[in-house]
């Protein structure tokens, strides 16, 4: 078991074309801290995958303007990636999350991280700030570094 932590912290602007430089910052910090699994590439596009739509709903539902932030913290610890988005928006329904309409535009992000992640939470601070927790557990050989 991996106990020493590895944490990457981000505050970005509520700028969506960043959407996606932040989910690939996030698979390359998962592949250069995991080694030495051959489900690693599989892993890092997942956490790709899930960053990038939480900041992208983060960014479109919680920033009024370029002008507010959203804070990203993405931390491996005891065989566990725990994943944080933080903004300053009106909050969600987790339990009002269904499978999406194939045929509509939008809708998919929330849903495709519930399929992901092993664990979805979901609150708001005393400072309004809405912070999304997810956690992928790793039950591979992976050898973290």
């Amino acid at each position: 078991m991996y106990t020493k932590p590895s944490v990457m912290e981000l505050t970005v602007p509520g700028n969506i074309k960043l959407v996606s430089a932040l989910g690939e910052m996030a698979e390359l910090f998962v592949k250069n801290i995991i080694k030495n699994d051959s489900k690693i590439q599989d892993l890092a596009f997942k956490i790709n995958l899930v960053l990038t739509e939480a900041a992208s709903n983060a960014i479109f539902y919680g920033c009024k303007s370029n002008n507010e932030q959203v804070k990203i913290k993405i931390e491996l610890d005891n065989n566990t990636i725990n994943i944080e988005v933080i903004d300053k928006g009106g909050g969600l329904e987790l339990s009002d999350i269904q499978k999406p309409d194939p045929f509509d535009e939008r809708g998919r992000g929330l849903y495709i991280i519930k399929q992901f992640m092993d664990s979805v939470d979901y609150h708001q601070n005393p400072d309004g700030e809405c912070i999304f927790t997810m956690k992928k557990y790793i039950t591979t050989n992976s050898q973290i570094i």
